[in-house]
Order: structure tokens, then sequence, then C-alpha cells
């Protein structure tokens, strides 16, 4: 009986001892690149600084909230969005299409170059709107939609990979 009762206080005491190292360990911050992207949007790193591969400053990895959409989904996408902007982040030129190459534009775009959207741009940009934002490769349009969600903007979708990877003729103007 008192066996019995001895194994039962330290059953109790290990359990206790597990709930309590558990409560009080603190949770790790991963950080990952500010999206530019590239590859290195992908790796994980264990503490803030700035990323081995392209000098972007590391951010805490869940504060990377945007989607993405692919271009072989851009057509239906764009199709099935409702309340939408299609934000074209490249130069005003690239827009226009005097970039070389000359990746095309959009239907319905509306140009407000990354620059311009860094330096506070993006206040005139209405929040309860979906916006789509792309650039030639995704790296301007991924920042873009970090520098959006860490501003409030909650319905924000970068199109992976650009223009450059664009096919379909029926999106582009």
């Amino acid at each position: 009986m008192i066996y019995k009762a001895l194994l039962l206080v330290v059953i109790i005491c290990s359990g206790s001892k597990k709930g309590i190292s558990q409560k009080t360990s603190p949770k790790k911050i991963q950080y990952a690149c500010s999206p530019c992207g590239i590859s290195c949007d992908n790796k994980v790193f264990d503490g803030p600084g700035q990323c081995t591969g392209c000098k972007m400053k590391l951010v805490d990895k869940k504060s990377i909230i945007h989607r993405s959409v692919s271009p072989s989904d851009l057509s239906r996408f764009l199709k099935s969005t409702k309340n939408l902007m299609v934000l074209d982040v490249r130069t005003k030129g690239e827009f226009e299409g005097h970039g070389e190459p000359d990746f095309g534009t959009l239907k319905n775009s509306v140009n407000i170059p990354i620059d311009d959207l860094e330096k506070g741009g993006y206040k005139s940009l209405d929040k309860n709107k979906t916006i789509l934002v792309y650039c030639s490769h995704s790296h301007r349009s991924s920042r873009v939609s970090y520098l959006l969600t860490q501003n409030g903007f909650k319905n924000v979708v970068n199109l992976s990979g650009g223009m450059s990877e664009v096919r379909d003729q029926s999106v582009r103007k």
C-alpha cells in the first residue's frame, strides 16, 4: 500500500514538472528574409540580422502574411475575385511597354512604382480591396506585398514569378 502511494506521488510530481517546464519555456522565433522574390525567401534563420542571400533585413517569419497566385491560376483568380485592384509596381516606362524586354501589362492595372509606395504612396490605396501586386519577376512585388500587409492591408496577393511567367494572353492589355 505504501509502495502504491509512493508510486502515485512520483507520477504526479513528474507530470507536474513537465507541465511547468512546458509553460515556462519561451517559443523560439523563426526569422526569414524580408520578401524579395528569390530563393532565400524560403530560408529560415535563428535570429535577427541580414539575409545572407539578398542582404534584406530578417523579420519574424509569422509577419509574412500575404498570399501568392501562380501565373497558371491568374486568369481564374482575376475572374473570381470581387473588389479587386491590380497594382503594377514597376517603373512607369516598364508599365508603358518600354522595358527591355517588354513583358506586357495586366488588364485594368494601376501603376504605382515601388519607390513611390515605399515613400508612403500606399496610403492612398483602399484597404478594403483585394490587391494583386505584380512586377516583372516578382522581386519588387513581394517586397510591396510585405510592405502593404505590415501597414494594415489584409487582402494582398503577390503574382509569383511576375509578368515574365504569364503565358495567358487573355489577361494582358
